[in-house]
């Protein structure tokens, strides 16, 4: 944050330690091949942050995690954001959120022959949600997994997914039975993708920005899964992957915050040095205002991102999922917003690659449709605000009538 944050002590010392070692062992270099994507997946990157227990970092120590909160690991997010990219941070923000379902529901061979090695760094997954037609909207999900003895029988198509060229498995979301209510159709099973029926249909490598992960379309034909490889029970997967995208909407937000600061940084520096019409660009109002607004607008996102993840740690998840909305909705439209004032506070040479803004502006603008798109989370506070905003006193029979009664109304009775 600009201003004074409101962290514990722990919880500061913390994010400053990962800073401190983003600072001095994150290669700049890693962030511009990746950016002109001749780096398919930042695998180095991943094995020096599962070294460290940043993979994970809100996974229980016991189970290869990092141990700490779903803040902190938000927090250690936003300096990965920060020092890196958006693609980095998404990197390892999968182990959180899908380290954070596989360690509280998977069976302990799950544990064991997934979640432990990709808290290493030495196995990548992804994440399979959004498809075709659906996009991604849970209850519109067709991929299917058919029960037949000891395994599922996979078939359908999923689109997206970042990394699917590197990961060794993936973790799947699947309609495993027919209805009217989605929250008991769907099921989360992990696939390997050396899995005979596993096709990459398409690779997506022409991203606006958010590079270097590897992204594809994939189908899934036929494909054999051992039915030890469900996560928790059958019919519970709209649960856990509801829990897992609240955990990615506040990790993923704060590393956009931390690319919009680092922009903010770079173009109130420069404003410091940049003369324009016989003094400096701060001493203009319009560009001073502009720093002051964008640096109000960040903190204000972070505080209110800090808020989310405090509910989450505090296991209140039914309860966190309109502040999680805000935080989201709020989040990625001020790191955009603070991008865009970044770049026109700097003019045209920040057009160019001779600065990373142009760069920060094209990876933040995917936050605002990945993981929700705004439209989405605003429609999710309208609810839970609407029930929070009901007034009990309100006279409801009053609707429409409310002359009735009044001065006005007496006078004009009288006068008939």
């Amino acid at each position: 944050m600009i201003g004074h944050d409101t962290l514990t002590p722990e919880e500061r010392a913390y994010q400053q330690e990962a800073d401190a070692f983003l600072a001095e062992h994150l290669d700049p270099e890693l962030v511009g091949r990746m950016d002109r994507t001749e780096v398919l997946y930042p695998s180095e990157f991943i094995r020096m942050m599962g070294e460290r227990h940043y993979l994970g970092a809100c996974v229980p120590a016991e189970e290869g995690g990092g141990g700490r909160t779903i803040l902190e690991d938000a927090l250690l997010n936003e300096r990965v954001g920060y020092h890196g990219s958006a693609a980095l941070a998404c990197a390892r923000t999968f182990t959180a959120h899908v380290g954070w379902i596989l360690a509280k529901y998977g069976s302990p061979h799950l544990k064991e022959r997934y979640l432990r090695p990709m808290l290493r760094g030495e196995l990548i997954t992804a994440q399979a949600l959004t498809e075709p037609a659906a996009g991604s909207d849970l209850a519109g999900i067709q991929t299917t997994a058919r029960r037949d003895g000891d395994r599922y029988i996979v078939n359908g198509e999923k689109r997206f997914l970042d990394g699917a060229q590197t990961a060794g498995f993936i973790s799947c979301a699947v309609r495993t039975a027919e209805g009217s209510d989605p929250r008991r159709m769907l099921s989360v099973l992990l696939i390997d993708t050396a899995s005979a029926g596993y096709e990459v249909l398409e690779t997506h490598d022409n991203w606006l920005g958010f590079r270097g992960l590897g992204s594809a379309w994939v189908r899934f034909t036929d494909v054999e899964v051992p039915a030890e490889n469900l996560l928790g029970e059958e019919g519970n997967g709209w649960q856990y992957l509801s829990e897992e995208l609240l955990i990615e909407r506040v990790a993923a937000t704060r590393a956009q915050l931390g690319q919009a600061l680092r922009a903010l940084e770079i173009a109130a520096t420069y404003a410091e040095e940049r003369e324009t019409f016989g003094k400096k660009l701060r001493e203009h109002q319009w560009a001073a205002f502009k720093v002051a607004e964008a640096s109000t607008r960040l903190d204000a996102a972070a505080l209110l991102n800090t808020r989310a993840a405090r509910l989450l740690d505090a296991g209140l998840w039914e309860e966190a999922k309109m502040e999680v909305a805000m935080n989201k909705w709020f989040g990625v439209e001020a790191a955009w917003q603070t991008v865009d004032d970044a770049l026109q506070i700097m003019g045209g040479i920040a057009y160019t690659q001779k600065y990373p803004i142009e760069r920060i502006l094209r990876d933040v603008r995917a936050s605002r449709f990945t993981a929700g798109s705004t439209e989405m989370m605003a429609l999710i506070v309208q609810r839970r605000a609407f029930d929070r905003l009901r007034d009990p006193a309100f006279r409801r029979d009053l609707v429409g009538r409310e002359v009735e009664g009044s001065p006005v109304a007496k006078r004009a009775s009288e006068r008939v």
